[in-house]
């Protein structure tokens, strides 16, 4: 991902430097146009004056060429894609003004990136508007969008929790199942996942396929 900045009404890229004892962060131009052109695409106005200075985000230009990549390896199908993400205008909403970044070590979440150096998952969230735009660049169609506890519910997950009981389980082996699937579709943890299905060169019959 790419970190930016505003500063002075410009936006501004963020990198990192070392000065003989530690990671300092600088600002710096755009190392891509594409960084500029991004915003614009996905219908944000960074400029708007609802943007404080100082406010800071992310671009993740290479979730895009992942997506081409797919493209480029699957003729004809389906591409589930799931993660913690929202809309662009979501993403981006002036009073997120930290961005998405987050840091997991042992379990325990933070937002220092420069902590627990080589030793923790560094994460953003997914702009689902530009994989849904870039896909239909690609030649995908967009089949539906929800969240992923909302998507197991009309899976019949609910039919799952209500047979555990007349299943051949110990007590303990259904309260451990049961706590599993309710995790599952939790809003609060993962049901609060995106879910984006798109689809390639389907025939009529297999676009009716939709979430």
């Amino acid at each position: 991902m790419h970190l930016v900045t505003l500063e002075n009404r410009q936006l501004r890229e963020i990198y990192v430097t070392w000065n003989g004892d530690r990671f300092l962060e600088v600002s710096g131009q755009l190392s891509t146009p594409q960084l500029a052109d991004y915003f614009p695409w996905v219908g944000v106005d960074l400029l708007a004056p609802a943007y404080p200075d100082g406010y800071r985000t992310e671009v993740n230009l290479a979730a895009l060429d992942w997506l081409a990549t797919v493209t480029q390896k699957l003729q004809q199908g389906y591409l589930l894609t799931i993660d913690y993400g929202y809309s662009s205008t979501r993403y981006y909403n002036p009073q997120r003004h930290q961005g998405t970044l987050q840091c997991y070590h042992q379990h325990r979440r933070h937002s220092d990136p420069y902590r627990n150096l080589g030793q923790q998952d560094i994460t953003a969230h997914v702009d689902f508007t530009a994989l849904e735009r870039h896909g239909q660049h690609l030649g995908w169609q967009t089949l539906g969008l929800t969240k992923q506890g909302l998507l197991l519910m009309a899976l019949g997950i609910g039919d799952r929790l209500s047979g555990l009981a007349s299943g051949n389980y110990s007590v303990l082996e259904v309260l451990q199942r049961r706590d599993a699937l309710h995790q599952l579709i939790d809003p609060a943890g993962l049901g609060n996942f995106v879910v984006l299905l798109q689809g390639k060169n389907l025939r009529p019959h297999q676009q009716r396929l939709r979430v």
